[in-house]
């Protein structure tokens, strides 16, 4: 294998051998050959099978750890991580999408539903006028009984009348604003920063005090380039990637 991957550097400029072999190892993980929470081959198995020195082999494990597909336990070598949900940036898709897309349907959790008006603060996030009336929905979602992310939604009040007969522990927002509101989403102008988890988000998603989580907020607009939502998820930083 080694040969071939020597020929390989050379013929692409720039790609370095710890690059190719971090490649080789990753398609692995990816087909199943090395599953979810399954131990590498040590450092020195891998010099042995790329036939290259340990400091390729090293580099090339910090680049898979860097990505997120691998993780190190301490004296015990490296393992290989839950697969990562992948969002893209520049296209809209609701997460229980994505993930029914990886043949891992989600559960969520009601955490709150009501009717609102928003105030000052909420107002000048969203950009609308204080008091404007709103139904915020706050949810658990959970996968494989793992909680990754605390999902908040503010849908704007004008184009939903009634949504408070819903019960969304068992529906989808989307689909019931598709289904009974005859509204279709199209596409989010969102924004991704790092926070560290409150009190309350430590609790929920089973995670450290001031441990550092992944803020997705943004606008949600509709086939009718319509503000529907502002949304405002925290996510788990070991499970999601943002790419664009």
């Amino acid at each position: 294998m080694v040969g071939t991957l020597e020929k390989q550097v050379k013929r692409m400029k720039g790609i370095t051998l710890d690059v190719l072999i971090a490649d080789e190892i990753r398609s692995q993980i990816e087909s199943g050959q090395y599953p979810q929470e399954c131990r590498l081959p040590s450092e020195r198995e891998l010099c042995d099978e790329f036939s290259v020195q340990r400091l390729t082999i090293r580099s090339s494990l910090q680049i898979l750890k860097h990505e997120g597909y691998i993780y190190s336990k301490n004296r015990s070598g490296y393992y290989v991580a839950k697969r990562r949900i992948i969002k893209n940036l520049k296209e809209f898709q609701s997460t229980s999408n994505i993930l029914e897309l990886m043949g891992k349907p989600s559960s969520v959790t009601l955490l709150h539903f009501g009717k609102m008006e928003a105030d000052k603060k909420l107002a000048a996030r969203i950009d609308i006028p204080i008091a404007t009336p709103l139904y915020q929905l706050s949810r658990l979602r959970k996968l494989e009984d793992e909680a990754i992310a605390i999902e908040r939604s503010y849908t704007f009040a004008e184009y939903v009348p009634g949504l408070e007969k819903f019960d969304f522990s068992l529906c989808s927002l989307y689909a019931v604003l598709e289904k009974e509101y005859h509204i279709v989403m199209d596409r989010a102008e969102k924004e991704i920063s790092v926070v560290h988890a409150n009190e309350m988000e430590s609790e929920l998603l089973k995670v450290e005090l001031g441990e550092s989580l992944i803020k997705e907020h943004g606008i949600v607009y509709d086939t009718q380039n319509r503000r529907i939502e502002y949304s405002e998820n925290i996510l788990l930083m070991n499970r999601f990637v943002f790419v664009k």
